[in-house]
């Protein structure tokens, strides 16, 4: 059976990326075990005067955005009759995305790409460019 992981951040090109599982998904003998992670940047917070009650209420926020996308993701699944799980996870995209694919024991990655030019992924850093030498399984870019 193929574990698929999707990493899913509501773009356009994620959104491709999940139609791509679907697609994929009729395709195979057997349906796939798909993996839908959404993470979560953790904010960065300077100064003195954040309270403990002001982190909990960004990280509440957090939260519910990334549960609003995995919804989407997981009715989308559904309507296909594709089983998936979801999960939420809080720190850097591309350490998080290469860590879910060996904490489920996934054996193909499928995410979406932003399309970044050359000079503007290096100079931002690419979270795709990440993963794509972090992780051991075959990786499909969506555009």
């Amino acid at each position: 059976m193929r574990k698929i992981l999707v990493a899913f951040d509501g773009s356009d090109n994620a959104r491709r990326a999940l139609q791509y599982v679907i697609d994929l998904a009729g395709e195979l003998k057997a349906a796939p075990q798909v993996h839908v992670v959404n993470v979560q940047q953790e904010p960065v917070l300077y100064g003195e005067y954040v309270s403990a009650s002001m982190i909990e209420e960004i990280n509440n926020g957090l939260m519910a955005q990334s549960r609003g996308l995995l919804d989407e993701a997981a009715a989308a699944f559904k309507a296909a009759g594709i089983q998936a799980e979801t999960h939420t996870v809080m720190g850097n995209a591309a350490d998080q995305v290469s860590a879910a694919v060996g904490r489920f024991g996934c054996d193909t990655l499928v995410m979406g790409t932003r399309g970044l030019g050359n000079f503007t992924g290096l100079v931002m850093g690419s979270v795709t460019n990440r993963v794509l030498h972090e992780v051991s399984v075959p990786v499909v870019l969506v555009k």
